[in-house]
């Protein structure tokens, strides 16, 4: 079932997605606190910490995220289309979230909880997505489609809020 949910990229389509999001959100990978967030954050957006995950129930709060991202993911885009599923400096893949529901978060192939690598969701018109930190423990969300999901119900790791950006109206 995983080979339908996750199609790897060709080194074509990712290098054209790369260059999308470095171009969008000024990446710049880093390890250095003083580099930190690593990403131009979207207007509107909101990044979480989850710096804290590790001192609680680490599994429930895991597999809460994993479930809430799927669920997230399956309202936000149509039956049979995808988001792009990002893994710095490894393989990237087309995911299908309508395809499963991902309970187990053994079943993603990149993961939505960073742990090592920046991982990143993104809608392939990058309207919406989820930038995930490794070092600096945040995931930014960001485009009104998405953030306007998490006012209905967001998960629990989302509670600590630390930065926030807004669209102004004319």
């Amino acid at each position: 079932m995983k080979k339908h949910i996750w199609t790897e990229l060709s080194k074509v389509e990712e290098n054209k997605i790369w260059s999308a999001v470095y171009n969008c959100f000024n990446f710049k990978p880093s390890i250095y606190e003083k580099n930190f967030p690593g990403f131009k954050e979207p207007s509107p957006s909101i990044t979480y910490s989850f710096s804290d995950i590790w001192r609680d129930n680490f599994d429930d709060l895991n597999r809460d995220l994993h479930i809430e991202a799927s669920r997230i993911f399956k309202k936000l885009i149509v039956p049979d289309d995808f988001l792009y599923a990002l893994d710095w400096q490894h393989p990237c893949y087309r995911f299908y979230p309508h395809k499963a529901f991902l309970y187990d978060t053994k079943e993603w192939m990149i993961p939505a909880l960073p742990n090592g690598d920046y991982y990143i969701s993104l809608e392939k018109s990058l309207k919406f997505g989820w930038l995930g930190h490794p070092w600096e423990e945040t995931i930014c969300v960001f485009g009104e489609p998405l953030l306007c999901e998490l006012k209905i119900q967001r998960p629990k790791i989302f509670r600590k809020p630390i930065r926030q950006k807004v669209l102004f109206e004319n």
